[in-house]
């Protein structure tokens, strides 16, 4: 690893573990074992560096995203790969940066924290959204051309209850130390897809969210 991405990826433990604020370019200096000024010959600024790590997270994370979902054609089989993409990227950072397994983090929260301070992470993130909504919306729609996911179903409200579902799940893993992510995130993807598709395997399946009678105070 080339000493520009170590120092990127301490910043981003740092960052995504003690926050912005309690996180020093001593401390990011030290982890890498270089000299404090080190730092400024690969990134301007804290500023930058904190920029280039969330740059890092959404870029990789839509990479993956996209490679994951073209390996089947099947609306189920892609919901399934993008619901799958974003847990194992949440898992697969915290082992990137050496934080413990057991011990998950929520990449989400650096997004919340920063995107209104900052006018430019706000448009990237704004724009991941509308990215990964977007392949959403095309799986719904190749799943209701395909008569597999319900037409009646409103693609807006029904994109908003799947990224919702995803990233409650990683903030509940994380605060709720009793969940084991791993044991039930099928079950909680098989009642996602119950609750949109035609299938009907199960009568006594309940519909989880009435799309129809949601009602949104802000933007997503």
């Amino acid at each position: 690893m080339t000493t520009k991405n170590k120092i990127l990826m301490a910043s981003l433990k740092f960052f995504l573990v003690r926050g912005y604020e309690n996180t020093t370019l001593s401390m990011i200096a030290d982890a890498v074992n270089i000299k404090k000024p080190s730092i400024y010959y690969h990134f301007k600024s804290k500023e930058d560096l904190l920029f280039n790590s969330i740059y890092f997270i959404l870029d990789n994370l839509e990479k993956q995203i996209t490679h994951s979902i073209t390996k089947s054609d099947n609306p189920k089989q892609q919901l399934e790969s993008f619901f799958e993409c974003i847990l194992d990227f949440n898992s697969k950072l915290s082992l990137m940066i050496g934080n413990d397994f057991n011990a998950p983090i929520n990449f989400i929260t650096i997004f919340q924290l920063y995107s209104n301070r900052f006018c430019e992470l706000s448009k990237r993130i704004n724009e991941y959204y509308e990215n990964i909504s977007s392949i959403l919306k095309d799986i719904i729609d190749q799943g209701q051309k395909k008569k597999l996911i319900k037409n009646t179903l409103d693609k807006e409200m029904t994109v908003i209850d799947i990224i919702s579902r995803i990233e409650g799940l990683i903030a509940l893993s994380t605060i709720y130390k009793s969940i084991d992510l791993n044991s039930i995130r099928n079950q909680l993807y098989e009642n996602l897809w119950a609750s949109i598709s035609l299938e009907n395997n199960s009568p006594k399946t309940k519909k989880f969210f009435n799309y129809g009678h949601i009602n949104l105070g802000r933007k997503w």
